[in-house]
């Protein structure tokens, strides 16, 4: 199915758009020089056998390359690097083959970076678990500094979860420890985080490895795994588009699924959740709920000034949004509309929120898909914005479910004339949440997604495996509108304004990696508590924060 074209907006093209597409053509490039002076640090470090070292250098050049876009979605050079060191560094004695027999269950190792209470990802793999009771499934995190969150942990209470960074040692050490849990696997489900070298050091030193899947649940960046990946699945169709077109993911080796989700349980009426949040029984609620740096400011207008018109329009609308509270500053527009705009920090407990909403309204610029959903759960009109054009679908709203009755904005003024429309129409608002709640349900949830997994399953057997990646040159940086503005829509907002920050910032990262005399340097070289909280090793402090949090 071909997808329909997507304008840009004009107002924000004229304002906002031509701006950055100035301005960040030479960021770009530099992101694209410093990456490449990155993976040069790797080589050398490859040639002189220093393992240790090469494996930090790989796993800075990785931060770099996702914190900070360098026209490039995928690093071949960087991927043969990573081959190349896991089989001179990691390599592992041949594990004993074992096929799967018709009917036998499949022993899934789920293997993700680190999972937070705050995010969709962690949620993701907690209910493919949960739903899939046909097959085994184990969990690795390979790099958990905490505890797995008891409210994702709940109802896998039979499922091993092995935190691989509580041994003594580094990334290498570590790689060997997840070999032993892939050689127990048939199937190795890949949740990682984009810059994640680890399964990628412990598959490329083995000679007989699981299948592997990866789940591309941050399509939007730079990621690793494009050369070892048996299969990709991708949660929507611009993340499948992207992987094809700038990736090189070939048909057959991607798929799609559709996030999974639970039906909640509603334990308020929309009236009594209204009233526990202490806003007024016959407001219309506008809700959305993501992280904070989702919401970011355009220039010369926040989130809530876009929709100030909608507020003026009817005393009674409220604009509640949860993510956003303590980090932006919204001040204007609250003086504009005083008391009806009520703004929270992040927190993992928003069910109340949803339960009391009429409206639910994405986050912008930066989309939250996992938000969408649980809003449309409940009932509840979605309303998104798609403001940058064909080129930059993945920067929009966009999964199987929601599809059909997302209701798309095409720039600032069809937002207002939207949101007004639902806010009038009591019974337009109704029947389109019902429709949505049916649609996410029929999709996302029962036995249409378990075929669908099912279907996934079969495929990743039933392909070849993927071969080692050869390709030693990467793809030519690329100035299209979608990585022009890729740094201001989900560039890295904490800093790297210079070259020197961002290279700081990237090893800072993963300094507690290094070994102890060089990350006493960096520490001497750096200020702040932070830096100072490197000194301990990465295995020594998630050990230290497992017994502190026990003590609680």
């Amino acid at each position: 199915m071909k997808a329909a074209a997507v304008p840009v907006d004009p107002a924000l093209d004229a304002a906002v758009l031509a701006q950055w597409r100035r301005e960040a053509a030479p960021l770009v490039h530099d992101h694209a020089r410093m990456l490449d002076v990155l993976l040069e640090r790797v080589d050398a470090l490859i040639q002189s056998r220093r393992w240790g070292e090469a494996a930090l250098a790989a796993q800075v050049a990785a931060n770099h390359a996702v914190l900070w876009h360098p026209g490039r979605f995928t690093s071949p050079r960087l991927e043969r690097q990573l081959q190349d060191l896991g089989e001179a560094a990691v390599s592992s004695p041949a594990w004993p083959e074992r096929t799967p027999r018709p009917g036998e269950p499949l022993r899934i190792l789920h293997v993700a970076t680190r999972i937070h209470a705050i995010g969709g990802h962690g949620r993701m793999m907690a209910r493919w678990i949960a739903a899939d009771v046909e097959n085994k499934h184990s969990v690795a995190l390979t790099r958990q500094y905490r505890t797995f969150p008891a409210a994702l942990a709940k109802g896998l209470e039979e499922v091993p979860i092995v935190r691989v960074n509580r041994a003594v040692g580094g990334l290498l050490t570590w790689a060997r420890r997840l070999q032993v849990l892939m050689a127990q696997s048939d199937v190795m489900v890949l949740h990682v985080h984009n810059m994640d070298i680890l399964p990628f050091l412990a598959l490329a030193g083995m000679r007989r490895r699981p299948r592997v899947i990866l789940l591309d649940h941050a399509d939007h960046l730079f990621w690793l795994g494009a050369g070892f990946a048996d299969l990709v699945v991708n949660t929507r169709r611009s993340g499948q588009e992207l992987a094809a077109s700038r990736r090189g993911i070939e048909p057959q080796r991607g798929m799609l699924l559709p996030l999974r989700l639970d039906k909640p349980a509603r334990t308020h009426s929309r009236s009594a959740a209204k009233a526990a949040l202490g806003l007024p029984g016959d407001s219309i609620v506008l809700l959305t709920v993501a992280r904070g740096t989702k919401f970011r400011d355009l220039p010369g207008m926040t989130y809530a000034d876009s929709l100030l018109p909608v507020l003026k329009s009817n005393p009674r609308v409220r604009l509640v949004a949860v993510g956003p509270g303590g980090t932006a500053d919204w001040s204007a527009a609250e003086r504009a509309a005083p008391g009806q705009i009520l703004m929270h920090p992040e927190r993992p407990d928003v069910e109340l929120f949803f339960q009391a909403a009429d409206i639910y309204i994405d986050s912008f610029p930066f989309p939250s898909i996992t938000s969408l959903f649980e809003a449309g759960l409940h009932g509840i009109p979605l309303v998104t914005r798609v403001a940058f054009g064909s080129g930059c679908r993945v920067m929009g709203a966009d999964s199987p479910g929601i599809d059909e009755v997302i209701l798309r904005a095409s720039g600032i003024e069809d937002l207002q004339q939207t949101v007004m429309a639902l806010v009038a129409d009591e019974v337009l608002r109704n029947d389109l949440g019902l429709r949505t709640r049916a649609s996410i349900e029929a999709t996302n949830m029962g036995d249409g997604w378990n075929r669908a997994l099912a279907a996934v399953y079969d495929r990743v057997l039933a392909l070849p495996p993927a071969t080692p990646p050869a390709e030693t040159r990467d793809p030519a940086t690329r100035l299209e509108d979608l990585d022009l503005f890729s740094p201001f829509v989900f560039g890295n907002a904490a800093g790297g304004a210079t070259t020197a920050a961002r290279l700081t910032i990237a090893e800072t990262l993963d300094l507690k990696l290094a070994p102890p005399l060089h990350r006493l340097r960096a520490t001497l070289s750096r200020s702040g508590q932070a830096s100072w909280r490197c000194l301990i090793p990465e295995w020594l402090g998630g050990r230290a924060s497992v017994l502190w949090l026990r003590r609680i």
